[in-house]
């Protein structure tokens, strides 16, 4: 598997499939910031198939001490091919392109059902649950570049 950079508008499908089935059009599975100048869209494929996205955004949060943080954003998997490393190869790109830049940290807005899968990655919690409309419980996690 191999992760590399990706328009922001091929990431609609899975955002689609995985993340926001409860929005009518795929087209319309988009984040307001897509198209910021900082945005990094990243996706993993398998034998040329998308089959894991993730979007890194520039953004300070409140609860972290750095100067130099990014977000990651509407992560997501294809159900097939969950648990095969797909995000993992994701998040070790995401990591490798963050430091080249400098930066300190990156953060997540963790559904409840992810949990397990960031933190053998290395990323620490906050425990602290909070409601995300329409999406679920999700919790507050970084990791250190």
């Amino acid at each position: 598997m191999l992760a590399q950079q990706i328009d922001a508008n091929e990431t609609k499908p899975l955002r689609h499939l995985v993340l926001w089935p409860h929005i009518a059009k795929e087209e319309d599975c988009i984040i307001d910031i897509d198209r910021r100048e900082d945005a990094i869209h990243l996706g993993t494929f398998s034998n040329d198939r998308l089959v894991s996205i993730g979007s890194l955004f520039k953004m300070n949060s409140p609860k972290l001490d750095f100067e130099n943080q990014y977000r990651l954003r509407a992560m997501a998997t294809h159900p097939a091919y969950r648990g095969k490393n797909a995000g993992k190869v994701l998040i070790e790109k995401a990591c490798e392109i963050l430091k080249q830049k400098g930066v300190e940290v990156l953060w997540c807005d963790a559904r409840e059902a992810a949990i397990g899968f960031y933190t053998a990655l290395g990323f620490q919690l906050l425990d602290e649950t909070y409601e995300v409309p329409c999406i679920g419980p999700h919790k507050f996690m970084w990791k250190v570049l």
